[in-house]
């Protein structure tokens, strides 16, 4: 029980669970999976590893208040199970499995129930809770029922909401369990919240596709398809000749401008090719950004209303940019 949260991480590999609620709700709403999605369906298809959530105060005092109450309720009825995992055989589909790790279960044979117990730690009030977390609820839900039927048509399945009020405490000294801070309601859905199996059958067909994902400005080499990989490789290395030709080009270059300075030869000619010594000279040219730096220090306004007036617009198209490391 004391890996459980590794145990959940370990599933979101293949995988969208009751925390994707929002992200299904989306992809049913907008009838496709939507760009800020596109980071989970990563992960989803094994493109990405899953990034490790940070340990702040808050999501502590959320995993030891959830053990508490484990605990508490357990103490009063030892049929509590903690974190078990439900896939669902109704709502998988090839690519990815939907899957629900309900807090608490309590399954009760007597009265042909299954009690699901979603616990969330939060400064807000038991609504604001039950309205920001409703998706996922409504996940766990769809799948308790699932599981309920699979006993028998006798069988119901019962959602709860455990809210544990943290206003007004300082999470940085942890969570003395206080059971007057406990609120436990039922939640019931009156009518489908949302078609979780026309969004599971979405990302199914978005995922079929989906082979490729960059995150951000700067990424390793390694997640680029191999394909491409072959190709920077050829193009590098010729890149790399080419730098390393040009070199010895300057070099003969430069031995040869000495040669023929020493010699007092001006050009070589014949019938495939002319070299000509063009020797050192100087100029002058007018420098504008030395002057505008100048002028904008001693007449600063009218610096500005300057180069407003004569602002140049020049557009480039755009490039990729290769260096070489070696």
């Amino acid at each position: 029980m004391e890996n459980y949260k590794e145990n959940i991480a370990a599933t979101r590999l293949g995988c969208l669970g009751s925390s994707d609620g929002r992200v299904l709700l989306q992809v049913a709403v907008a009838n496709c999976v939507p760009k800020s999605a596109y980071k989970r369906m990563a992960v989803v298809k094994g493109l990405i590893p899953q990034e490790e959530i940070p340990r702040t105060d808050a999501i502590k005092a959320g995993d030891d208040v959830e053990m508490m109450v484990f605990n508490h309720l357990k103490a009063m009825d030892d049929r509590y199970e903690s974190n078990p995992l439900w896939v669902s055989e109704k709502y998988s589909k090839k690519n990815v499995k939907l899957i629900s790790h309900p807090d608490l279960v309590l399954v009760d044979e007597e009265h042909k129930a299954i009690n699901v117990y979603e616990v969330k730690t939060t400064k807000f009030n038991y609504e604001q809770t039950r309205q920001t977390y409703k998706a996922q609820l409504f996940i766990h839900n769809v799948i308790a029922k699932e599981k309920a039927i699979e006993r028998g048509s006798e069988w119901t399945a019962r959602l709860f909401l455990v809210h544990y009020s943290t206003d007004g405490l300082d999470l940085s000294q942890g969570v003395d369990f206080d059971p007057s801070r406990l609120t436990i309601k039922r939640v019931q859905f009156a009518s489908a919240f949302f078609d979780v199996n026309k969004a599971m059958t979405i990302v199914d067909a978005f995922l079929d596709d989906f082979t490729e994902y960059y995150d951000g400005d700067e990424i390793d080499s390694e997640y680029l398809p191999d394909i491409v990989k072959q190709e920077f490789d050829v193009i590098t290395n010729a890149l790399a000749e080419i730098k390393e030709r040009e070199q010895k080009v300057e070099e003969f270059k430069s031995r040869l401008f000495a040669f023929m300075d020493i010699h007092n030869i001006k050009s070589i000619k014949n019938d495939n090719w002319s070299i000509t010594r063009v020797d050192a000279t100087e100029s002058h040219t007018f420098d504008y950004k030395e002057f505008l730096a100048d002028y904008a220090k001693k007449h600063p306004r009218a610096c500005k209303k300057l180069t407003s007036d004569f602002d140049k617009v020049v557009k480039r198209k755009g490039s990729v940019q290769i260096r070489l490391k070696k």
